[in-house]
């Protein structure tokens, strides 16, 4: 796997399994277009999707680029009114 391929999939699992479920969502695209470079940069020591990366983000957050730390609340953002609409089912 290449490292580029790598990073892409430990953005789209760092924040939590649901993002496996979300393929094509704006937060999601929004995390792997700005916060590649900040993985690749502080994180990519990590396996993709396990618990190390999303702490590895948070323990690093000062030094995110703006882009990606905007794109990390927006995913939250979107993953609490996912959850939100699952629970009211």
């Amino acid at each position: 796997m290449t490292a580029t391929k790598t990073a892409f999939l430990a953005i789209g699992l760092c924040l939590g399994p649901a993002a496996a479920f979300a393929e094509q969502s704006p937060a999601r695209e929004a995390l792997k277009q700005y916060c590649t470079g900040d993985y690749m940069d502080y994180c990519s020591a990590y396996a993709p999707g396990g618990p190390e990366v999303e702490a590895c983000f948070k323990a690093n957050l000062k030094k995110l680029s703006a882009n990606c730390s905007a794109a990390i609340t927006a995913y939250k953002k979107e993953q609490r009114a996912t959850k939100r609409v699952s629970e009211a089912r």
